[in-house]
């Protein structure tokens, strides 16, 4: 009848004019469309992706608990053996052609000499890995509760291992099989919402992104960039192609909505019915029973999904970068503790990881900012390849308990082709990014040479060298002088940054000059700089050059008698300034110790500190007038010299070829002060003075600038269409 066929054609599924995966793609390019051009108002659009994100969220770990508790409890004691031996020997191998990309990307970076200001992971001990509280799961509702993955996978492991005994585990396992279909139905709905949560996530984070943050971290994301595409695209296909009947293209064509969509969300554990879909699919084709092939691809996913994934482990890079950033690259014996610290501390959360790996490396633990910005690209094209471990792993699982498993003589020499030249393309092609960005980085003695005080408080005179014109009066005391004539004289020793040196326009900048400034804004007096030579400083007192000298004074009793030391204003670390390829000779107390004859150069206020760092020692000091005499050659018997580790850290910008040594054994932290003649109003006028800088963030305020060399300016807009062509807002 018509009307029958009318309503039967009414009920039929209406068929989608685009796939998934097209719709996925459209809404993210809509997005950064959107982004680009409304920048940072579209802001609240990033709440809505968060709301699609954590609705996806809900559902994925009690799905994984029921999975593995349900699939392995099941197994006979002869399958779950056979299946524990065999997917861990896979997820090895996997483990292992991540870390190998890991230690091939390094090759594709350009030859760089770099330094960095000082970081306080030059003196900190990396903090240890808490293993027991991330596998033993003590409270395994805690654990759930809190998504430490590990304990509950453990949990769910040790139930599911523990029903494989049980007579009447069905009674059990047949309700919670109910109860992971009806989770598994609602994630598959959500998933349908993919293309409007990506449009707002997309969105919210072109918009709000920075692009001269991007610009920055360019030689990170690019190596990462070109290390996802070709673990995603070529080598994980290729391994999966190698052993099993499914081919290098259907493998990644089967994937594409997956990756798509991890691509997009940025989560990996939103796309597991993904994968798992694509896995099913996969077998499905080669003739096996779909609902056998669902389980097998649910129970694969399941397992492999709470273990460090190839998106985690390539996030080990950084560490590398880092070191290449900062010019002092790893060598190939600390790759070996790099890779399996780091393999267990991925089994937690990166951002927790990377502090500790680069804490173990001792690199600038202050990199971690670079880690972070880098993240909001990075973490989401990491699931991209993390999704594609996940498929290879429960492809080849899969076939090998099938029987499938072999090597596949024919695709060998295809395989390796495409592996070799795509590899070799992609590594060229970075090698070449990373060489354009760089060129538009300055160079870190440039930096150095840049930097401005972080106030221009009161005006900065020529420099004088005379005598002060003005005599002391009779019973006149140095403070009541510097009123009078409306002058404070300040001696500052040339040449010593990141405290007191001239920058490129030849201002004379540093932490000390910015301190001393505002110390005679708060006079109301004017300032005058007068230059001297460490070893003269008290002749220089004697002969009334100036009220008060500057310029990294470390305290010492060794100081007594001949002037006034002030109120401590900072504490440094002492290190040792070695050359790159000497640096490990240096790096205990025990190795130097056991050294015959060394000789370490020492300018004079470092001289005087010398019992506390070397006590014990059979070595030698040698006094010299100024580093430059160890950095540029003209000493050539030193074997290291002492300095502050703040310095000393701006010294290897300078020179990069150096590097700053701080030997496990060695610690000893030295107070710096500001020096008067002798005890009286002044200094103590200085030293409460110097108190009240501490309290109201001065001083922190002037070390993050000078020392950790922190750019202390406000942020920009982010640049918009709207905003900077447009501009219909301000």
């Amino acid at each position: 009848m018509p009307g029958n066929q009318n309503s039967d054609v009414s009920q039929a599924p209406r068929k989608e004019k685009f796939s998934l995966g097209t719709r996925i793609v459209i809404g993210v390019l809509a997005g950064i469309a959107l982004g680009v051009f409304l920048g940072d108002l579209t802001g609240p659009l990033a709440v809505v992706g968060s709301v699609y994100v954590n609705l996806l969220q809900m559902t994925v770990l009690p799905y994984v608990v029921i999975s593995l508790v349900t699939n392995i409890g099941r197994l006979s004691f002869g399958e779950a053996k056979k299946l524990g031996g065999r997917a861990g020997l896979v997820m090895i191998a996997l483990w292992g052609i991540s870390l190998l990309v890991v230690g091939i990307l390094p090759l594709s970076l350009p030859h760089w000499e770099a330094g960095t200001y000082f970081s306080s992971s030059l003196v900190e001990e990396p903090e240890e890995l808490d293993l027991l509280a991330l596998y033993v799961p003590t409270n395994p509702f805690h654990s759930l509760a809190n998504n430490v993955v590990p304990a509950v996978v453990i949990f769910s492991l040790l139930i599911g291992v523990a029903l494989i005994g049980i007579e009447k585990k069905n009674q059990l396992i047949e309700p919670l099989s109910i109860a992971g279909e009806a989770l598994g139905g609602i994630a598959k709905f959500i998933t349908r919402l993919a293309p409007y949560g990506t449009f707002a996530l997309a969105a919210g984070a072109a918009g709000t992104l920075s692009p001269g943050e991007l610009f920055r971290i360019a030689g990170y994301v690019a190596s990462y960039t070109f290390g996802v595409l070709l673990l995603t695209f070529i080598v994980l296909p290729a391994f999966v192609a190698l052993l099993t009947p499914y081919s290098f293209i259907r493998v990644v064509s089967g994937a594409r909505s997956a990756l798509l969509t991890a691509f997009a969300t940025g989560k990996l554990f939103v796309v597991l019915p993904m994968v798992i879909s694509t896995a099913r699919d996969l077998i499905v084709e080669k003739g096996a029973d779909e609902h056998e092939a669902q389980e097998s691809a649910e129970m694969l996913v399941s397992l492999a999904y709470p273990f460090p994934n190839a998106g985690k482990l390539l996030a080990i890079f950084f560490v590398l970068f880092a070191a290449w950033y900062v010019g002092d690259p790893l060598e190939l014996a600390d790759l070996p503790m790099l890779f399996s610290v780091g393999l267990l501390a991925f089994f937690g959360n990166p951002v927790a990881a990377i502090p500790f790996l680069l804490g173990i490396m001792r690199l600038p633990g202050d990199l971690l900012s670079l880690f972070l910005i880098a993240g909001i690209w990075c973490a989401r094209i990491g699931d991209v390849v993390g999704a594609m471990h996940l498929a290879a792993f429960t492809l080849v699982c899969d076939a090998w308990n099938r029987g499938w498993m072999r090597l596949r003589a024919a695709r060998v020499v295809p395989v390796t082709v495409v592996v070799v030249v795509g590899g070799s393309v992609l590594l060229g092609a970075n090698y070449l990014l990373v060489s354009e960005s760089i060129r538009t980085i300055p160079r870190t003695k440039d930096r150095v040479l840049a930097m401005e005080l972080v106030d221009d408080i009161v005006e900065m005179p020529e420099i004088d060298a005379r005598p002060n014109p003005a005599q002391l009066r009779n019973g006149e005391n140095r403070l009541q002088r510097i009123l009078r004539t409306g002058v404070l004289r300040v001696g500052y020793e040339p040449n010593n940054p990141p405290f007191c040196y001239s920058n490129a326009s030849g201002k004379l900048v540093g932490f000390d000059v910015d301190l001393v400034q505002r110390l005679a804004f708060s006079l109301g007096v004017e300032l005058r700089f007068v230059p001297y030579e460490r070893a003269a400083l008290k002749d220089s007192f004697d002969a009334d050059h100036f009220d008060l000298a500057i310029s990294e004074i470390m305290s010492s009793v060794r100081n007594w008698g001949e002037y006034h030391e002030t109120e401590s204003y900072l504490e440094l670390n002492l290190a040792l300034l070695v050359e790159d390829h000497r640096a490990k000779e240096f790096d205990t107390r025990a190795e130097i110790k056991s050294m015959a004859g060394v000789r370490f150069g020492a300018v004079k206020g470092m001289v005087n500190v010398r019992p506390g760092l070397f006590r014990d020692m059979q070595m030698q000091i040698v006094p010299i007038e100024d580093p430059r005499e160890f950095l540029e050659g003209e000493e050539t018997d030193l074997d290291a010299m002492v300095v502050s580790a703040e310095s000393g850290a701006v010294l290897t910008m300078n020179y990069p070829r150096f590097s700053i040594v701080i030997p496990k054994g060695i610690s000893l932290r030295v107070p710096i002060v500001f020096a008067t003649r002798e005890r009286g109003e002044l200094s103590r006028l200085v030293d409460s003075w110097i108190e009240l800088k501490r309290k109201d963030g001065t001083i922190p305020r002037l070390y993050e600038h000078w020392v950790l060399g922190k750019e202390l300016t406000k942020t920009k807009k982010r640049w918009s269409i709207v905003r900077n062509v447009l501009g219909w807002v301000d």
